[in-house]
């Protein structure tokens, strides 16, 4: 059974459905349906009335992306280039991903989640990739969320690369803010050309993270179902031992 951690949006009233809707991606369902997990949306307000309630079922847990990471919760306050942040889905998510660690839910975080999943650990973020110094690459994408526009490099030895190989590897790329500060306990396992850190990992085996979307690549670059393949596994593993 693997979480998804669920975004919100409202539709506007006067609508057939007007409201609040909890919701996630389509390709974060079919990623996980088709690689050997129970997809299960996760309400954030579920998880801030009673993370226990919300998450005990979970064997994994996938931190999708979504709006920009709150800035507060790396003790920054937000600059002019921040885009829209939701202060009570980024305290859901990381009161999640504490839940997470205290009882060892194996997690897969992609672009904000990836991100979340940095700063749960004490990291912090670039609020926009301006505010690094050197030139950048795109990585913001114009087009279709399914096109590989940029390599990153994937270091050798790491989780990562034992799923879809050390080197070079095309992606897709929709963000504005990245990994600034590392957070404790976990290392880089893949950059971008111009040093952006675009997966990162830790040594229990818990936490894997990538600033890129693969669930929209398991057509285009069928190497990123490794990914969840992956998590389903280690969900499964911890399944056994409970």
């Amino acid at each position: 059974m693997i979480g998804i951690l669920g975004l919100t949006r409202r539709t506007d009233p006067g609508l057939y459905v007007s409201g609040e809707h909890v919701f996630t991606g389509s390709t974060n369902v079919r990623a996980i349906q088709i690689n050997g997990g129970v997809p299960v949306l996760i309400p954030a307000a579920s998880v801030a009335e009673d993370a226990e309630a919300a998450l005990s079922f979970c064997d994994g847990l996938l931190f999708p992306g979504g709006e920009d990471m709150t800035p507060w919760y790396y003790d920054e306050e937000p600059l002019p280039v921040i885009g829209p942040f939701r202060p009570e889905i980024d305290d859901a998510w990381l009161k999640a991903g504490r839940y997470a660690l205290e009882n060892k839910i194996p997690m897969l975080g992609i672009c904000k989640g990836h991100q979340t999943l940095n700063v749960l650990m004490g990291g912090s973020l670039y609020q926009d990739l301006s505010l690094q110094d050197g030139e950048r690459i795109q990585h913001l994408q114009k087009y279709n969320r399914t096109y590989l526009t940029h390599h990153v490099e994937v270091e050798e030895g790491t989780r990562l690369a034992s799923l879809i190989g050390a080197g070079k590897h095309k992606t897709n790329s929709m963000h504005h803010q990245a990994v600034k500060k590392l957070g404790r306990g976990l290392k880089i396992s893949a950059r971008a050309s111009d040093g952006i850190v675009e997966g990162i990992e830790d040594e229990e085996g818990l936490i894997l993270g990538v600033q890129w979307h693969p669930e929209d690549l398991v057509d285009s670059a069928p190497a990123m179902n490794q990914l969840f393949a992956d998590l389903a596994k280690r969900a499964l593993g911890r399944q056994r031992l409970s």
